[in-house]
């Protein structure tokens, strides 16, 4: 007969370097072993006594999916180095618009009750929350006009995120030209002063913020000696148009990159041509390449993107070294697949009642990787909106 093992009464050594090793590699993994047993909680530290800037807690491997689910407060969260994802019921957003995801996997939060005004970053796993000073400090007094509920639409935070020292916060409404760095507990943002005429779409990259601005990619310095200011990181050596190019920054697995789109004509038709860069920071140059360097995808929108390895999906569903547009795209015109190897461009393809195959979003992949389905439907507006018929589990523990 074997004897049975009672795993919650391994002592404080054992239990406790199978939590660090969980810690180092997932946050989500560390909270499901601290929910197991009161043993297990013991011997692991608690995400709550520490501060919310500690990265060990960040879920940093979990991406906010812009697509909402069928309950108001519950958003879905990709795991991009599994290819899994989670439900997690999200209470804050009661009373708080949700303006951005960060690349720790932070939610960027704006009070709206019982005032608009005050900034908050959100760790959804551990559910710390820091506060921030109020968007009224970093606002110029002609533009406090726009802190209205009807003009929420140009407080999109993308590019916003957690300095490389830990302790300060970039935040970014790029539509508003606004950048302010902060660290929490102070009264007032800082504003820094950039340039930002063309359409691109800034990043939060290795602690550093970066944009594409008619000098080439510009990152925020806030080191020493100086306030914060932003200087060149890589010279611009094509043109480049305030209504006819986009520029979108990329984070392709720890590897700074840049997808320029220009808009051209072919046979009478509007078409996009496109070209990919890796940004050489070292030489200060924009590298023309045609491979995100084997087995991942991009989907690409006009605020932010995600770099995915293609094996985590079902075989055939997504293809390598290819750039899905649909993130943010409203015009299904311009919902098309972009392929690095021979720079071909596949177009969208409606079938005869009028939907595009799957997958077209990145919420598509995920229904076919995990067996759930989704319905498409229409509403009087004739925008498309993806509901879940069979949810994924939601996340229950406690920190």
């Amino acid at each position: 007969m074997t004897d049975s093992r009672d795993w919650a009464a391994l002592d404080d050594g054992p239990a406790g370097l199978i939590a660090d090793r969980l810690l180092a590699h997932d946050v989500a993994d560390y909270l499901r072993f601290r929910s197991m047993c009161r043993t297990w909680r013991r011997c692991s530290a608690d995400p709550r006594a520490h501060g919310g800037l500690d990265r060990r807690f960040h879920p940093r491997l979990w991406v906010l999916l812009q697509e909402r689910l069928g309950r108001t407060n519950s958003r879905c969260f990709f795991n991009s180095s599994t290819g899994k994802f989670i439900q997690v019921d999200l209470p804050e957003l009661r009373d708080h618009y949700l303006l951005a995801h960060t690349p720790e996997g932070l939610l960027v939060l704006l009070q709206h009750l019982p005032q608009l005004g005050n900034v908050r970053l959100l760790n959804p796993l551990t559910r710390h929350i820091i506060e921030l000073p109020p968007l009224t400090t970093l606002l110029p007094q002609r533009k406090h006009h726009v802190l209205f509920h009807d003009n929420i639409r140009y407080f999109k935070a993308w590019g916003s995120g957690i300095a490389y020292d830990d302790s300060l916060v970039v935040l970014c409404f790029y539509s508003l030209s606004l950048l302010g760095v902060a660290k929490p507990g102070d009264e007032c943002w800082t504003l820094v002063e950039f340039n930002n005429r063309l359409q691109t779409s800034p990043l939060m990259f290795a602690g550093r913020f970066y944009y594409f601005s008619v000098d080439g990619v510009m990152v925020l310095k806030t080191s020493p000696p100086g306030p914060p200011r932003i200087e060149e990181a890589a010279r611009r050596h094509m043109a480049v148009s305030t209504s006819s190019s986009t520029s979108h920054l990329v984070d392709n697995a720890g590897e700074l990159m840049m997808v320029h789109r220009v808009s051209s004509t072919e046979e009478g038709e509007p078409r996009w041509r496109y070209a990919m860069y890796r940004v050489d920071l070292g030489t200060k140059t924009l590298v023309r390449v045609n491979s995100f360097g084997g087995g991942r995808a991009l989907f690409l929108g006009m605020d932010c993107s995600l770099s995915v390895p293609v094996g985590v999906f079902p075989s055939g569903s997504i293809s390598s070294d290819t750039i899905y547009f649909r993130f943010g795209l409203e015009e299904w015109a311009e919902v098309e697949a972009y392929h690095l190897s021979d720079r071909s461009i596949e177009p969208a393809k409606f079938n005869l009642d009028g939907f595009m195959p799957q997958p077209h979003t990145l919420a598509d992949c995920l229904s076919l990787s995990e067996s759930h389905s989704f319905m498409i439907s229409r509403n009087l507006q004739r925008k498309y909106y993806l509901y879940p018929f069979f949810m994924a589990s939601s996340l229950t523990w406690s920190a």
